[in-house]
Formats: structure tokens, C-alpha cells, sequence
């Protein structure tokens, strides 16, 4: 027969091994970090569609894929059901791209046309943010060549 000081300690060890589980399992929905933000382009937030891409600069890492809302909102998704950015340094990319349309052919957004994405953030992108453990509110501004003169 257990004693109830032997009970009690098994069932703090139990719910201290379940709470650390979950933490480095990425608890629940989520893994390392969360994070959210806005984007802005040339002043004004970002139309609904832009994809953003955070790759994570570490060894064999997954990058986190989030899209714009129409406020320039997004949050980052590391899969389909998982919230979340590795924790670290990452270079962030940031591109228009085509959906299928009728026929399978390529179609752009009626408010994404027209949108250029500089270089520097995206295909050779050299932005990098730091994503920190837990709650991040990362927002990105940039300028077109339109807007700076060039």
C-alpha cells in the first residue's frame, strides 16, 4: 500500500516530467518560438497574399512560411498545424507568388499585381531577424525601387 506522502510525490513527479514534456515538445500547437508582425511596403501595410519566409541559420532547420492579411498582418507557420520559428538568427524572404488558376495556369492576385519585391529581400534576400523563445512581434518594413527614386 502507498503512503500519501508517497502518492503525493509521485504525482509532482508526473506533472513535472508532463509540463517539461510539453515545453520541449513545442507545446500543443506551437514549437520555440511564436511569431507575428506586420508588413509594410513603401510606407503602407503589405495587400493580402504576400508570403513570408523565415529560414532559420542553423544546420538541417525548416524554414516557417507565413502570408499577409489584408492589414499587412501574418504569422508565421512552421507546418500546416504548427505555429512557430526556430528560436536563433534567420534570414527572412519575402516574394509574391502565383496561384493556379483556371486551366492550371499561373495567376497572380489582382492586388499582389504589379507588386516588385527588391532583391535584397527577397530571392537574394541579406535580411536576417533575430526570433527569441516565446512571443515575437517582428515587423518588416520595405521600400520599392519605385518609392526610393531608383
Amino acid at each position: 500500500m502507498h503512503t500519501p506522502r508517497a502518492v503525493s510525490t509521485t504525482l509532482v513527479t508526473f506533472a513535472a516530467a508532463c509540463l517539461a514534456s510539453a515545453f520541449f515538445a513545442g507545446c500543443g500547437n506551437s514549437i520555440g518560438a511564436t511569431v507575428t508582425g506586420q508588413l509594410t511596403i513603401d510606407g503602407k501595410p503589405a495587400p493580402a497574399g504576400v508570403r513570408i519566409d523565415f529560414q532559420p541559420q542553423v544546420e538541417n532547420a525548416s524554414s516557417s512560411t507565413g502570408f499577409t492579411d489584408a492589414r499587412g498582418e501574418f504569422e508565421m507557420m512552421f507546418n500546416v498545424n504548427k505555429k512557430g520559428v526556430m528560436p536563433g538568427e534567420s534570414l527572412v524572404r519575402i516574394a509574391v507568388l502565383p496561384e493556379v488558376g483556371p486551366g492550371g495556369a499561373p495567376v497572380v492576385a489582382k492586388e499582389l499585381q504589379g507588386l516588385r519585391i527588391p532583391d535584397s529581400v527577397g530571392r537574394s534576400s541579406t535580411l536576417k531577424k533575430i526570433v527569441k523563445p516565446g512571443r515575437n512581434r517582428i515587423d518588416i518594413a520595405i521600400e520599392t525601387d519605385a518609392a526610393s527614386g531608383k
